[in-house]
């Protein structure tokens, strides 16, 4: 497999995140609000992604929508490669050993561990993207400094 199926299965995760990021911010903050775990999520100010999109654009600008989008582009360029390279690679593998392109159970398999093997990779970058669409990001950190915070 060439090495532009990867870079256009990276480039075309990025994409689809960044076209869909926006409602995906509204739903997290749908999710988190009305926590007992932390003040600052005990409020309960959103009735509905409509709403929470105008609230969030007027209170805090609309480039909030994006916060954290630098780890979701992260996540989608590191995962869609991942699942793409792992799959296709055992692929091609098992067709030059004489394997069938129609041998289900192989095909699933290979996909469930291409699956596995690029969401264990990612989820840490999943859960900082997270943490910045919950709330409104007074300070713009680094990737690098946001996930020293994390490990610590």
């Amino acid at each position: 497999m060439p090495l532009e199926a990867f870079v256009y299965s990276g480039l075309s995760s990025v994409v689809a995140e960044f076209v869909s990021y926006p409602i995906d911010t509204c739903k997290i903050r749908l999710q988190v609000q009305g926590q007992i775990a932390d003040k600052a999520l005990t409020a309960i100010r959103y009735q509905g992604t409509l709403h929470t999109l105008k609230l969030v654009t007027y209170e805090e600008g609309f480039t909030s929508l994006f916060n954290g989008f630098k780890f979701a582009a992260l996540r989608q360029a590191t995962y869609g490669t991942l699942r793409c390279g792992i799959f296709f690679t055992g692929k091609s593998m098992w067709n030059k050993r004489g394997g069938s392109d129609k041998h289900l159970p192989f095909l699933v398999s290979l996909g469930v561990t291409a699956g596995v093997i690029g969401s264990l990779l990612t989820t840490p970058v999943d859960r900082m993207k997270v943490l910045a669409q919950s709330t409104a990001q007074t300070d713009k950190n680094t990737i690098f400094s946001t996930f020293q915070k994390n490990i610590q």
